[in-house]
């Protein structure tokens, strides 16, 4: 998507920083509405819709935010830049504690000040900032699941690891609890090269980060001002199994006569809890404002679903078809759902639509779950 010379560098640091899965929420629609710029959101999101191809179910795969972004910022800024800083300023200081995490924002607070960002607006964005950067519980929580995943098979994140362990260590009361493996390993390479040596098996790496991160855990919600048995800080921890597949299910089915654009957002909710419950019961790093169809695709990997890793046609054609339902539910949920902002021409989705999203995520669900349980049952604990 073509981009306005002059505030490239702007869109390339908002990427950066995580800002298009902000777009994608319900609180980026609430500050386009205290700033007045809602129909702007509502046709951009529809100028890249527009643009899309239909999938098998005639409805528009799960749109770019990076697009939106691009059209959006192109919108603003061509008709008052003063106005783009305006939204940007609230959006960007949520966006920070939105993120997964951000490990340095002076080229973002220096773009916006060659756009002409009052003192005032990057005051505000830098005190957003400096709020997160003494977060050393989400550090530490950060640092650890990216160890779990480098120590199980997946990639980690060298910068990530760089910047939280120089953090970590720089800190005189939690420098003395960062494991010593931790302190002697420069980079994740020479961090692989010890916990592959000495401990075989994934159930023994998972153990041994856990139990070696607990007292670091510990110290760093004390700073942040929790008690060290609050272990889920402001989290409401549910358990996903079928039991709750099957209730939010028919709550969903409930809500779809009534209330058709809340259901089909509450199918994608489903569908995105249940990814993000089998990527966190391995310990998986992974943004949260993933898009659903990039979230299936990981989780689907973890539970040997995805197409290529199958050769016999028939298996391929079939979990491509998984693969497809999930797009066109993410489709499906930006075409009529309540999630997004709404322009005038808005098609208002009927109790059909609601049905197909609602029966389709159901079963996706349940699917993936007893996948995913069955896997465990089986799983050898060496590699």
């Amino acid at each position: 998507m073509d981009i306005i010379a002059r505030i490239k560098p702007l869109y390339d640091d908002l990427i950066t920083i995580g800002f298009p899965a902000l777009m994608e929420d319900n609180e980026f629609i609430r500050i386009a509405n205290d700033t007045g710029f809602t129909n702007e959101y509502a046709e951009s999101v529809n100028e890249v819709t527009a643009k899309q191809q239909t999938n098998w179910l005639g409805l528009i795969d799960g749109i770019s935010y990076q697009d939106v972004l691009a059209v959006f910022l192109n919108r603003l800024y061509s008709e008052d830049p003063t106005q783009l800083l305006d939204l940007l300023t609230p959006a960007i200081c949520k966006c920070i504690g939105f993120t997964y995490f951000i490990t340095a924002i002076n080229d973002l607070k220096r773009d916006l000040q060659l756009l002409g960002a009052s003192k005032e607006q990057l005051d505000s964005i830098m005190a957003s900032w400096n709020e997160v950067s003494k977060n050393y519980y989400k550090k530490v929580t950060v640092l650890k699941s990216l160890l779990t995943s480098r120590a199980t098979g997946g990639d980690g994140n060298e910068e990530y690891f760089q910047v939280i362990r120089k953090d970590l260590l720089a800190h005189p009361k939690l420098k003395a609890l960062v494991p010593e493996y931790i302190q002697k390993s420069n980079n994740l390479y020479e961090y692989w090269q010890f916990i592959k040596h000495h401990l075989p098996s994934y159930a023994e790496r998972r153990f041994f980060i856990k139990e070696t991160f607990e007292a670091l855990v510990e110290a760093s919600l004390e700073l942040n001002g929790h008690s060290p048995h609050e272990t889920h800080v402001n989290e409401v921890v549910q358990t996903v199994n079928e039991r709750y597949i099957s209730e939010t299910w028919n709550k969903a089915l409930q809500r779809m006569q009534d209330d058709p654009e809340a259901a089909i957002t509450s199918a994608r909710a489903l569908v995105e809890v249940v990814c993000k419950h089998i990527l966190d019961s391995q310990n998986q790093v992974y943004d949260d404002g993933l898009e659903l169809p990039k979230l299936y695709k990981q989780a689907a990997g973890i539970l040997n679903l995805a197409p290529d890793q199958h050769t016999e046609a028939v298996f391929k054609q079939i979990l491509g078809g998984c693969q497809t339902v999930v797009e066109g539910l993410g489709a499906l949920r930006n075409k009529l759902g309540d999630a997004h902002g709404k322009s005038k021409n808005k098609v208002k989705p009927s109790a059909r639509h609601a049905a197909l999203a609602v029966n389709l995520a159901g079963s996706m669900c349940s699917f993936l779950l007893q996948t995913y349980d069955f896997s465990q049952e089986s799983r050898p604990e060496t590699k």
